[in-house]
């Protein structure tokens, strides 16, 4: 999807092959309870998290202030609860409304190195640990 300058929104079709990469989930992100401490911060912006995975996250942006992909690059840091990760590069990947009306942008990581990853999936871990005690 693209925003173009008039305020309109051009869409791209998905392949409709069932069987393309595309169009296959890899991974599932886990709902972000404490939006307050775990935040996306791009291009002088801040951004609560909606939830997370190792590929991505889910933000809460304001229809009147998209957030593109240029926002994004080269840098952005993600904070999870005490821990931050400066020097993520990602791609937005889709921007929509959520069930209660809310706009929502999803954003790919494009470059994380190694030790990053691991310790993002170590916080993930502690993410799952948390909703599964307070289930």
């Amino acid at each position: 999807m693209k925003l173009i300058h008039d305020d309109t929104l051009e869409f791209e079709e998905i392949s409709c092959d069932s069987e393309s990469i595309l169009v296959s989930r890899k991974s599932y992100r886990l709902p972000i309870q404490d939006r307050d401490n775990n935040l996306l911060e791009a291009n002088g912006k801040t951004y609560p998290l909606l939830d997370i995975s190792t590929e991505g996250v889910c933000i809460g942006i304001e229809a009147t202030s998209p957030i593109s992909s240029e926002d994004i690059q080269p840098s952005c840091k993600l904070t999870l609860g005490g821990q931050s990760f400066d020097g993520l590069e990602g791609e937005v990947v889709h921007a929509s409304l959520d069930g209660d009306g809310n706009w929502i942008c999803g954003i790919q990581w494009l470059k994380v190195d190694e030790e990053t990853l691991n310790s993002i999936e170590q916080m993930l871990v502690k993410l799952r640990k948390e909703i599964f005690d307070n289930a």
